[in-house]
């Protein structure tokens, strides 16, 4: 009777495309670029106006400061690799000269360049978590490892199934990468990496440990 409700879940699940999948994270990183922008020039408006821009400059050092500090084998790769996207996103398209005269026409470049250096921060975290892969890899590694040991626990032990929970946990595994990118590049101020990175790595983990776990115990 359990087998019904798994199998009508299994049918009803969207499959998603590479395409739907490209999407979903351009769909991420712009909508986190237009959170931070948005909180960074109220900030300038009613929290720091006396900093304006330079509260924007002072979290990219931040950043490249914890990279330095902690990320040393590999801050230079990320750094190089930050640099290059900038270079082709904003100025190579002419973007962020257009945005700059913008903002002089306007008398709010101070604004415009709290903007651009708000996009020089998510860029840098951008690369950092491509280069954080492997963590997230790891922890899933892990959960999957003992989840399916926790699955033999309960097929020799007679357990019950519940299929609603796999779908459910198989649904919520990608859900937590986003949320954890999410948050850790719309954040308006500087944090360490591993503040963000290692919470959704481990929340990850326990995603793949629910999927293995719960995964059908007869194929």
């Amino acid at each position: 009777m359990s087998e019904a409700p798994a199998r009508r879940a299994e049918r009803s699940e969207p499959r998603r495309d590479p395409r739907g999948r490209a999407r979903g994270v351009l769909h991420c990183l712009w909508l986190s670029l237009v959170m931070s922008v948005a909180v960074e020039w109220i900030g300038m408006t009613w929290w720091w106006p006396e900093q304006g821009a330079e509260h924007a400059s002072d979290v990219l050092r931040r950043e490249a400061g914890y990279l330095n500090a902690d990320f040393r084998p590999s801050a230079a790769r990320i750094v190089r690799g930050a640099e290059r996207a900038w270079f082709y996103a904003f100025e190579w398209t002419g973007l962020a000269a257009g945005l700059r005269w913008l903002g002089g026409a306007t008398r709010l470049d101070e604004y415009v360049e709290a903007a651009l250096l708000t996009a020089q921060v998510l860029i840098v975290r951008v690369v950092l978590l491509g280069f954080s892969a492997p963590a997230f890899a790891g922890f899933g590694v892990v959960g999957l490892a003992a989840g399916l040991t926790l699955r033999d626990v309960r097929r020799w032990s007679a357990g019950r199934e519940f299929g609603g929970v796999y779908h459910a946990a198989k649904r919520g595994a990608p859900k937590v990468l986003f949320a954890a990118a999410f948050v850790y590049l719309a954040i308006p101020f500087a944090v360490h990496p591993t503040a963000v990175i290692v919470p959704g790595a481990a929340l990850f983990g326990g995603s793949a440990l629910v999927v293995a776990a719960s995964f059908k115990k007869y194929l």
